[in-house]
């Protein structure tokens, strides 16, 4: 079974909660590669992917600073699960331009066989096509990924 997480950071894992918490401690809150996670959302990340030995693939706007910059930060901040690629752009602004992106990967890398994959969106953003909504996860930006949420990609995944 191939298991993918396409994954949004903005409004997912990376919070304006978590910004402000820090701000509040006079602590930093970004490094060289962008604001720091919210490590209640990447909590909840670890627990879909231990749950489900899925892959990651990135669908955020952070994917423009490439893919070894992403796997560096992946590397650097311990995130969870394997970090397979960021996904193709497709013409911006583009109705459902990050769904398009999403068929785009999944049309050069999971196997040929649907009934092997099993995928699952988390998103801020309601950018996907209609047959995707089915596998799609739309998180609270300002919270980010919550254990519901994780639940839920869970349940898809499996």
């Amino acid at each position: 079974m191939n298991r993918y997480i396409f994954l949004d950071f903005d409004g997912v894992i990376n919070t304006p909660r978590h910004r402000h918490t820090l701000t509040q401690k006079g602590l930093p809150t970004r490094d060289e590669y962008g604001p720091f996670f919210d490590p209640s959302a990447v909590a909840q990340l670890e627990k879909i992917v231990a749950a489900t030995n899925a892959g990651i693939v990135i669908t955020s706007s952070w994917k423009y600073k490439g893919i070894d910059k992403m796997r560096s930060l992946w590397a650097l901040r311990g995130m969870p699960g394997t970090l397979l690629g960021i996904t193709p752009t497709a013409i911006p602004n583009f109705m459902y331009a990050r769904g398009r992106e999403v068929n785009m990967w999944l049309s050069e890398n999971a196997p040929d066989n649907p009934l092997e994959l099993r995928y699952v969106i988390i998103d801020d953003d309601t950018d996907f096509l209609p047959e995707q909504q089915p596998h799609l996860i739309i998180t609270d930006p300002i919270i980010g990924l919550t254990s519901k949420d994780a639940e839920k990609a869970k349940a898809i995944l499996l």
